[in-house]
């Protein structure tokens, strides 16, 4: 039976899903790199050289970032896809929208973002794909589904102080 309209397309997984992001987001947010990084896919944080060198890079791009005038303002997520399982996993993507204050107003960079549970939706860790598509990224964690949905990229919108 379908989902009614306005129901969440996962019913509570999605509320679950949502509040996991929304953590990852404040910590993201008010530049807390170790809680950031829990939220990060064990695949990644490997290939960046285990969790203390992905949180020494992570404070160097912000940092880098916030030398040019950027500062970090809000992260917003919207509704996750449909969940797919697969290889024993959860797994879905969801937009997020974060809002940069710049010189004169507010830049609003919109993503997608792949989460995935291994526990049956208990621990979500999400992966920024952005500039990749779902064959890409299956070569970097092949446990991902083919199925999984990667929009092409929205530009950034700009909106005046």
């Amino acid at each position: 039976m379908p989902a009614a309209k306005g129901q969440p397309a996962n019913g509570d997984m999605d509320t679950v899903i949502l509040q996991e992001a929304d953590k990852m987001g404040k910590a993201f947010v008010s530049a807390e790199y170790d809680a950031f990084a829990e939220f990060t896919h064990p695949t990644i944080v490997i290939m960046m050289g285990g969790k203390e060198k992905m949180i020494s890079e992570i404070a160097r791009s912000f940092d880098q970032i916030k030398s040019e005038g950027v500062s970090f303002k809000n992260v917003s997520y919207g509704a996750p896809s449909e969940i797919i399982q697969y290889e024993g996993q959860l797994q879905c993507t969801l937009p997020q929208m974060i809002d940069m204050k710049v010189d004169n107003g507010t830049v609003t960079a919109n993503a997608v973002l792949i989460a995935v549970s291994m526990d049956n939706g208990a621990k979500w860790y999400f992966i920024d794909p952005t500039g990749n598509d779902i064959a890409t990224m299956r070569k970097i964690i092949p446990t991902l589904s083919p199925a999984l949905k990667i929009p092409v990229s929205v530009d950034p919108s700009f909106t005046e102080d």
